[in-house]
């Protein structure tokens, strides 16, 4: 027998012994070397609910509430007050949604109000007082909290002039028209035209309760 020069004999050593350690981590389940390992998708994030009761909850239907019937109302891309020159997406009054998700102000704790996330032209959140569960067509009660008559209004102000004759509690009425106060942005009330009987002039959405 032929013997190996030593240096021969080192390299076929260490080739076979490359071999071997090559094909046991082939044969290794955990090896990322060898087996390409399924990616883990990133968890859903689903939204925490509030700990209060709120007009809406995720999966509702509302209804735009603008200053006039004919300018979009834009809305900002987080849940908190427009910030000018960064809006999320446009809506037109009198355009019915649905509520994707509910949050308050995510950069100001002290701000009470609520916010939806609604679909537009894109996705953004509208206030609360912004947001009505009523549109023009749609049949009501009056429903107020202490059982009274409602004011009916001229105008959509609490301010103007009331009609002589109030709008009977339990009265079945027709909504006409869905609007903010025009006159005063800081008015936080949403004022529904509706024809009680004979009359017609407007009361407060919240003087109402859907019917059916």
């Amino acid at each position: 027998m032929i013997a190996l020069h030593p240096l021969r004999a080192l390299l076929a050593s260490s080739t076979v012994l490359l071999m071997l350690i090559m094909a046991a981590l082939a044969c290794t389940a955990n090896d990322t070397l060898f087996i390409r390992l399924t990616d883990t998708p990133p968890p859903t994030l689903t939204p925490t609910p509030l700990p209060i009761v709120t007009k809406f909850k995720v999966g509702d239907k509302g209804v735009i509430v603008g200053l006039s019937e004919f300018a979009a109302v834009s809305l900002p891309a987080v849940a908190g007050p427009l910030v000018p020159g960064v809006g999320g997406a446009t809506c037109f009054p009198n355009t019915r949604v649905t509520v994707l998700d509910v949050s308050r102000n995510i950069n100001d704790p002290n701000d009470e109000t609520i916010y939806y996330q609604v679909q537009c032209s894109g996705k953004g959140w509208i206030a609360e007082h912004q947001l009505s569960r009523f549109n023009r067509g749609d049949k009501a009660m009056v429903k107020t909290a202490d059982s009274s008559d409602a004011k009916l209004y001229r105008q959509p102000d609490t301010n103007s002039a009331a009609l002589d004759q109030p709008c009977p509690n339990g009265a079945e009425v027709n909504v006409t028209g869905v609007t903010a106060n025009p006159l005063n942005p800081r008015d936080r009330n949403i004022y529904l035209q509706v024809r009680c009987g004979t009359l017609s002039g407007w009361l407060l959405e919240e003087q109402l309760a859907p019917i059916g």
